[in-house]
C-alpha cells in the first residue's frame, strides 16, 4: 500500500530504528523555485530594456517634442555660423580647404587627448590611435590638395599679390609725379582710386 511506503520517511530518525535503514535511503533532488514578482499576459516575465530615445519601441513624449521644436532656433544658429558651412557658402576653394585642415587638426587634437585619458586609465588605445593617425592621413591629403590648387589659382587677396599690386601702384605714382604738376597728379590718383575700388572681387571673380 502506498501508505507503508512511507514508513521508512516516517522512522527516519527515531530511536531504534537501524542505521542502515536510515543510510539506504536514495537522495533526493532539491528542486529551486523561483518567484516572479511581475508577469505578462500569457504567464511570460516582463523585461524593462532601455530602448534609445525616438526608437519604435521608445517613441518620444510629448514633452520632449516641444522641447526639441523649442530648441530649433539655437540648432539653425549653431549651424550658420559653423566654420566650415560659413567657409563652403565662399567661393573661395582655398579657404575651404584650409578650414576643413583645421577642423580635422581640431579634432585630432582631441582624439590625442583621449589617447592619454586612455593611457591613465589603463584602457586600450589601439582604436583611439587608429582613429588619430586617419586624421593626420586626412590633413596631408587636403594639404596636398591646397598646394594643387594653387598653382592653378591667383589669390588676389593674398599677401604676395598685394606686394606687386603696391609695387604697381607705387612705380605709377613715381612715373606721374615726374611728368604732371602736383594738382594734377592728385586728381589722377584721385580718380583712379575711386575706378580700382572693390578691384580685389573683380579681378577674383574674372580668374575663376
Amino acid at each position: 500500500m502506498a501508505v507503508l511506503d512511507k514508513t521508512d520517511d516516517l522512522l527516519e530518525g527515531v530511536p531504534g530504528v537501524a542505521p542502515e535503514k536510515q543510510e539506504a535511503e536514495t537522495p533526493r533532488h532539491l528542486r529551486k523555485v523561483v518567484f516572479m514578482t511581475e508577469a505578462t499576459a500569457g504567464g511570460k516575465a516582463a523585461v524593462n530594456r532601455s530602448r534609445p530615445p525616438g526608437s519604435r519601441f521608445n517613441r518620444p513624449t510629448q514633452e520632449e517634442l516641444e522641447a526639441y521644436a523649442a530648441s530649433e532656433g539655437d540648432r539653425k544658429k549653431f549651424i550658420a555660423n559653423d566654420p566650415v558651412v560659413r567657409s563652403a557658402s565662399n567661393k573661395d576653394s582655398l579657404a575651404l580647404l584650409a578650414t576643413l585642415k583645421a577642423e580635422v587638426a581640431r579634432e585630432a587634437a582631441a582624439l590625442a587627448q583621449q589617447r592619454v585619458t586612455y593611457e591613465q586609465m589603463g584602457k586600450d588605445i589601439s582604436t583611439v590611435s587608429s582613429r588619430r593617425i586617419d586624421a593626420l592621413k586626412k590633413i596631408a591629403d587636403i594639404e596636398m590638395e591646397m598646394r594643387k590648387i594653387g598653382f592653378d589659382q591667383i589669390d588676389v587677396h593674398g599677401e604676395k599679390f598685394q606686394k606687386i599690386f603696391k609695387l604697381w601702384l607705387d612705380t605709377l605714382r613715381s612715373i606721374v609725379e615726374d611728368m604732371f604738376p602736383p594738382e594734377q597728379v592728385d586728381l589722377f590718383f584721385n580718380r583712379l582710386a575711386t575706378e580700382m575700388e572693390d578691384w580685389a572681387d573683380k579681378a577674383e571673380d574674372l580668374v575663376r
